[in-house]
């Protein structure tokens, strides 16, 4: 039986500590030079007019990793800095992604974290779609990043400028306490919250939401799957209803945000990308983040999901809703048509 024991013990531990599979559109170019690409750079940044072009050619179809021995090479070559040099040569939602491409993924949500906290007023949208689309191991390697870069804690930064269950919300999930998944399934625990989550909510006179941000910031994901599925059996109502009808404002849309990811994460983004296109223009700051943020992790999933979902490719979306240079490395980064 010990040996049972330890057996299952190892299982339980080699499936918690796998990678989630990676879907990107960007990936590490072959016979890469980064030398000459940081030479190219050079050249089309001094040219009169500047040659964006070669940048975006360059800076999208390379790797994060590859993109940092190229700024190490120009540092070398031109002896100042390409992030600064870059900020020079572009301008407007351009230049914000290109810059965004300059920093790794978990960089790139820090400093969108920073930027929706820092300013009058707080932009929630950016805070809820980071906070609760992110895997545990993306808000621990986030949280790092966070400090190094602006010395100062996230989950303050999230308390100062946060209030309410909303606050404690997200801050549950910065605290990265969620369970590692499990090649166990316990159907007695998924029972127990299926049932925890009707009485705290639905079946009483106003939501007991400590119980609720306990359940969803704490259990993992494929857990929560199940449990989702089991409410249905005590509740009248599905999850997202049962939320809609329990709570509002920024709460709600958290609530709602964590389901639609626990249950396809990829579906989550083609939809807010889908919502960034739907008016005449398209929101670029919500394009770019997604865009940015995505590609060197599940941008091609993101693709197959939109098609599904919107019966037309993100390629031809973004193609009618952008203009210019920037629609061309948004459209460099999708990776192609579908």
């Amino acid at each position: 039986m010990a040996l049972v024991a330890e057996f299952l013990g190892q299982l339980t531990l080699s499936y918690g500590g796998e990678e989630e599979p990676k879907y990107p559109t960007v990936v590490a170019a072959r016979d890469f030079d980064p030398a000459k690409d940081a030479a190219r750079i050079e050249t089309a940044i001094k040219t009169k007019g500047v040659d964006e072009q070669t940048i975006i050619d360059i800076l999208t179809r390379r790797s994060c990793d590859q993109r940092r021995e190229i700024t190490f090479e120009y540092e070398r070559i031109a002896k100042k800095d390409l992030t600064t040099a870059l900020k020079g040569a572009l301008s407007g939602s351009l230049e914000a992604l290109i810059l965004g491409l300059m920093r790794s993924t978990a960089q790139f949500d820090a400093a969108e974290l920073n930027a929706s906290i820092k300013g009058l007023g707080t932009d929630e949208e950016t805070l809820i779609e980071i906070l609760c689309s992110r895997s545990n191991k993306e808000l621990v390697e986030i949280k790092k990043v966070y400090k190094d870069m602006f010395k100062k804690e996230l989950e303050k930064d999230v308390a100062g400028d946060t209030s309410g269950d909303f606050a404690k919300l997200l801050l549950a999930l910065v605290q990265t306490k969620r369970d590692e998944p499990s090649n166990v399934i316990d159907y007695q625990k998924i029972d127990e919250d299926a049932r925890s989550l009707y009485e705290a909510g639905v079946r009483r006179k106003g939501t007991d939401v400590a119980t609720w941000i306990t359940i969803f910031s704490q259990r993992s994901v494929p857990h929560l799957q199940r449990v989702f599925e089991r409410y249905k059996s005590y509740s009248p109502y599905d999850m997202k209803e049962s939320i809609r009808k329990e709570v509002k404002g920024d709460l709600e849309k958290s609530f709602l945000t964590l389901v639609e990811c626990f249950e396809n994460k990829q579906l989550y983004f083609a939809n807010r990308l889908s919502e960034a296109m739907k008016s005449k223009g398209a929101k670029e700051k919500v394009l770019t983040r997604i865009i940015v943020s995505r590609c060197e992790v599940d941008l091609m999933k993101i693709r197959t999901e939109f098609k599904r979902q919107h019966k037309r490719s993100l390629y031809q979306t973004i193609a009618e809703h952008t203009k210019g240079d920037y629609q061309k490395a948004l459209l460099s980064l999708c990776g192609g048509d579908d």
